[in-house]
């Protein structure tokens, strides 16, 4: 009997290790692909590295899952197309808008940004409304974009579309525009700083112009327990401070 009992025994554990192997063989691997673009200051390459607020973002969420990812840089349209056809893409950073809401899962916000118009300091004039930026003589925008885009549903006709964003910053700050619509508070840093122009060069006016959430956007087959852990990982990277810290890291 108690050879019987010890037999039965020994069975029970070799299937036990037995569907446990099975288990592990049979299990699904989900291998993250984590892209961004070029896209100062939120996510670009200086001297070689990776650097930008949602870079540091996306890397203090990695620390508190205890994970090591690779993050790949590609051009958007390309990211894009990734996110549409592969099943295991996290792209940052993206805007959540209407038309790409049921394309992607999403994660986030990792920002709330705002595009306000900006002037030069000496710039005595008040700008609260469109009818005040109407009365300009010029206004230096991107040429293609968001920010163009909806500048143009506005029909300003002192509009000055410029491909270049140094360029843009220059025509304010030389006097050749009066105003500036193009970046985000953050942006606006980062190239006054690229300029070796002090801080306070432009003032924000009162004159905001759009308003945008930017989110981490994943494939639509992203499995819901990624999403869930990942978006887990951020708010507690919010609720610690890091999340403001690394944000006045890049606003100042």
């Amino acid at each position: 009997m108690a050879s019987l009992k010890r037999l039965i025994i020994v069975l029970i554990a070799s299937l036990s290790v037995w569907a446990s192997l099975v288990a592990a063989i049979e299990a699904p691997t989900f291998e993250l692909n984590i892209i961004t673009e070029d896209w100062a200051p939120y996510n670009y390459q200086e001297n070689g590295k990776l650097s930008g607020f949602s870079v540091e973002i996306v890397q203090a969420m990695m620390r508190q899952l205890g994970e090591t990812h690779t993050i790949s840089v590609y051009p958007g349209a390309r990211g894009e197309s990734m996110l549409d056809h592969q099943p295991n893409i996290m792209s940052f950073s993206l805007f959540r808008t209407p038309e790409r809401e049921n394309r992607y899962k999403w994660i986030g916000p990792i920002s709330q940004e705002s595009i306000y118009f900006y002037k030069r300091k000496d710039d005595q004039r008040i700008f609260k409304s469109i009818s005040d930026i109407k009365k300009v003589a010029k206004i230096a925008i991107p040429h293609k974009g968001l920010v163009s885009s909806y500048v143009d549903t506005l029909k300003l006709a002192n509009i000055h579309k410029m491909p270049q964003k140094d360029a843009q910053f220059r025509h304010v700050l030389m006097g050749r525009a009066d105003l500036l619509a193009n970046v985000t508070p953050l942006g606006i840093s980062y190239y006054l700083k690229q300029l070796n122009v002090d801080p306070d060069a432009l003032l924000k006016t009162q004159l905001k112009l759009l308003e945008f959430p930017l989110y981490i956007a994943c494939s639509k087959q992203m499995p819901d327990d990624i999403i869930n852990r990942w978006q887990s990982a951020l708010d507690q990277v919010k609720a610690s401070g890091e999340f403001d810290r690394i944000y006045n890291k890049y606003l100042h």
